[in-house]
């Protein structure tokens, strides 16, 4: 699933394609995606409208418009491909059979996607998603904020302070400490990918229990998330499955993981075989000798 560092690489890859551009016609091929508003008039709402500004919120992009906006969560599948009017489009997309291939570039419209909104001059937005787990929502205005899938969303680990973070972390909490990292209430935007990162370089066991940690284990565990989320963002997100750019490409981040994905391989601080476990029902790599 898309985390924070490629939300936002999406993001930035939005605005000078997006900002000022007028809807002038929506197609909504997948209405079950939509929620709270009826399918039937998605169309007609966004028809007109102008895009004022591009957001991120923890994992979810968002379209301020001219009179709404648009929430998209990209689910585990989902790519936004912004596709000028004269880009060339991938032929192989053309002979994608069951979606799970992962070509790159501009692709045409195709079974997976699901929303197309043509823009000025013929430029469009496309989201594609072939195991259909996204979410599109459109509210009126700014109210965005006050969604109730955004509005329980914890700080930005971008803007916190490690200080005031610390100190929210539940004192007496039996949970594993990668279990509150997912919890979007406590900070919203890590996902599998960046907690097991953070955990590394904090040098801190993902299965230690929350209420067994010190204050400076806390303070270099948010110093951490920082870090790699910033990483993320340098190196444009981490393409390990279907995650793409708005242009089609992949991101750069996936070979300078150091836990990740890499169970079974040598530790790259210590030179110990890195250990897979599982920890709040998902997969987890850690070094048990750096990770005691």
């Amino acid at each position: 699933m898309p985390e924070l560092p490629e939300v936002e690489t999406i993001r930035r890859a939005l605005v000078e394609p997006l900002t000022g551009k007028r809807i002038v016609s929506a197609k909504l091929k997948l209405p079950r995606l939509l929620l709270d508003f009826p399918p039937a008039e998605f169309a007609a709402k966004l028809r007109g409208q102008t895009v004022k500004a591009v957001i991120r919120r923890g994992k979810y992009l968002v379209l301020e418009l001219s009179k709404d906006s648009l929430i998209v969560h990209l689910g585990m599948t989902g790519q936004l491909t912004a596709a000028p009017a004269r880009a060339p489009e991938n032929p192989r997309f053309l002979r994608t059979v069951t979606g799970l291939q992962k070509p790159e570039g501009v692709h045409p419209v195709d079974k997976h996607t699901h929303m197309v909104l043509n823009l000025d001059k013929g430029d469009r937005l496309l989201f594609r998603d072939p195991r259909t787990f996204g979410k599109l929502a459109l509210v009126p205005g700014a109210s965005w904020k006050t969604h109730p899938r955004l509005a329980k969303l914890g700080p930005e680990p971008l803007e916190m302070k490690p200080e005031a973070i610390a100190r929210t972390f539940p004192a007496n909490s039996l949970r594993p400490v990668k279990a509150l990292l997912l919890d979007q209430e406590f900070v919203a935007g890590v996902g599998n990918i960046y907690a097991d990162e953070a955990l590394f370089r904090a040098g801190i066991n993902p299965k230690r229990k929350v209420k067994t940690l010190k204050s400076d284990e806390k303070l270099r565990l948010l110093k951490a998330v920082k870090d790699v989320l910033r990483k993320g963002i340098k190196y444009q997100g981490t393409t390990f499955s279907d995650y793409r750019k708005p242009d089609g490409g992949k991101g750069d981040n996936y070979e300078r993981l150091l836990a990740y994905g890499r169970g079974g391989f040598p530790c790259r601080a210590c030179g110990t075989t890195l250990r897979k476990t599982v920890v709040a029902q998902r997969g987890t790599v850690f070094c048990p000798v750096c990770q005691k």
